[in-house]
């Protein structure tokens, strides 16, 4: 999607930004930092040089592992492994059979549940926000759902200092007063566009950072609105944030896991929402994917978003393209891979399922075809002859379970699908949902000295 000069054209731009526009760092503590390591810093406005940059990404490694609560859950994020998977994050309203309302602790509850029996999906990511609970104790709340509910990773909010210290006061609740020792957490800190960093993202980047925690810092630049609508100015302005918190990141600790996240797009001239679903995003997605690579660092990026409200043919074409876009770009880390519609503002638990298929074929499409004399069966075929079926053969039943379809898309002839119902894809979705529900059970690694700690701390 973007030449080799492109990617360099698009990097001395956003050096000339850092250089000669600056940023804005609203935290004095990260004010302090830049400019005791030699950025120019006047009032908040601080310029970096090439310099800062070169010696940031000399210490940002190129992947790493985040552990996980059991010995063999641990995630390698980079330098060639496995794109991690996230669900949804963070949205306000859930779709419940076409009515959409506002998010509660049973839909948490839910989302948690599908994610723990998903084959496909490795971190919980904060798929709804429950907001039935009280402010002050929505932190505390969701922690707990989500790690008696689930030993898969789980993204935690870090946006306020609640949140923040609540993330941390769980982490040594579950791994001790050293918890801090490896890298543990799953967070999302975002800039503000263009060319910003709050008081509360350069807080929660300062504290991670120096715990020595991956930072996953995402730009999110709207294009027509927060940055250029042209698609290389757009990324001009993405990769300039990046730049400034990769370094701020290295300034506070030297070799401090830092996750490269992307998720702009352009904005509509017509309503100036931020569209998701467009192929501009895709093109946007790859580009992220390269410019991150080029520099040596892991990359966040989006999947299964759409503009579409509820799961229909428009959900099911956006969120394909969208997470074919990024697994076949090579993204590291992939954020909102299930259950979100409205762009990045409705979950669904029907999509939830929907996306976990979408991912197993994605996943099944990109295996290696092997060829071997088993797969290649040219005695099988010299044993039926021309014009035999191979259907009755040995061969055939060995290799006929993996090859069955078996899951929500409907491979039936016509007759079969009338005999069974005739019910559509939305309808089978929201079938599954109810099975996997009905048949969950929670994770049964924690003790209960630990159980009990959790349930005072978050509950009392």
């Amino acid at each position: 999607m973007i030449s080799a000069a492109g990617l360099d054209a698009v990097h001395e731009g956003a050096l000339h930004l850092l250089s000669e526009v600056g940023c804005a760092v609203l935290e004095p503590e990260a004010l302090a930092l830049f400019a005791a390591h030699g950025a120019a810093v006047d009032g908040a406005r601080v310029r970096i040089s090439e310099e800062l940059v070169a010696a940031a990404l000399a210490t940002a490694p190129a992947g790493y592992t985040v552990a996980g609560r059991r010995p063999a859950g641990g995630l390698p994020v980079g330098a060639g492994a496995d794109s991690v998977l996230a669900t949804a994050s963070g949205p306000a309203f859930v779709l419940d059979h076409g009515e959409r309302r506002h998010g509660t602790l049973a839909d948490v509850r839910d989302a948690v549940a599908l994610t723990h029996l998903s084959a496909n999906l490795d971190v919980y990511a904060l798929a709804i926000e429950a907001l039935d609970v009280p402010d002050e104790r929505r932190p505390q709340t969701i922690a707990y759902t989500t790690v008696t509910g689930t030993d898969k990773p789980s993204r935690v909010d870090v946006t306020t200092a609640l949140e923040l210290q609540v993330a941390l006061d769980v982490a040594e609740i579950l791994y001790g007063a050293g918890w801090h020792d490896r890298p543990r957490l799953w967070t999302v800190i975002n800039t503000t566009s263009p060319l910003q960093l709050s008081l509360e993202a350069g807080r929660s980047l300062l504290r991670l950072a120096r715990l020595g925690q991956p930072v996953c810092l995402t730009v999110c630049a709207m294009g027509g609105t927060t940055a250029p609508l042209t698609l290389a100015g757009l990324l001009a302005v993405q990769h300039a944030e990046l730049l400034m918190g990769l370094v701020l990141t290295q300034l506070a600790q030297p070799g401090c896991p830092f996750l490269y996240g992307g998720t702009s797009s352009v904005s509509s001239m017509r309503s100036g929402a931020l569209l998701m679903g467009v192929p501009e995003y895709w093109a946007v997605v790859e580009a992220t994917v390269a410019l991150g690579h080029r520099l040596g660092l892991p990359v966040r990026t989006g999947g299964a978003l759409t503009d579409a409200h509820v799961a229909d043919a428009q959900a099911g074409a956006e969120s394909a393209l969208g997470l074919e876009a990024a697994l076949r770009a090579g993204a590291d880390f992939v954020l909102h891979a299930a259950g979100i519609l409205s762009s990045f503002n409705c979950f669904s638990t029907a999509k939830l399922v929907l996306d976990d298929e979408l991912l197993g074929a994605l996943r099944r499409a990109r295996r290696p075809i092997v060829v071997d004399s088993d797969t290649l069966a040219l005695d099988v075929v010299a044993a039926v002859g021309p014009g035999g079926s191979l259907l009755g053969q040995a061969h055939t039943r060995r290799h006929a379970r993996a090859a069955a379809p078996d899951g929500l898309m409907n491979h039936d002839p016509y007759e079969t699908w009338v005999a069974h119902g005739s019910r559509d894809l939305a309808t089978r979705a929201d079938a599954r949902v109810a099975e996997l529900l009905a048949a969950y059970t929670p994770p049964d690694d924690l003790d209960e000295l630990t159980v009990r700690q959790l349930r005072e701390y978050c509950l009392a």
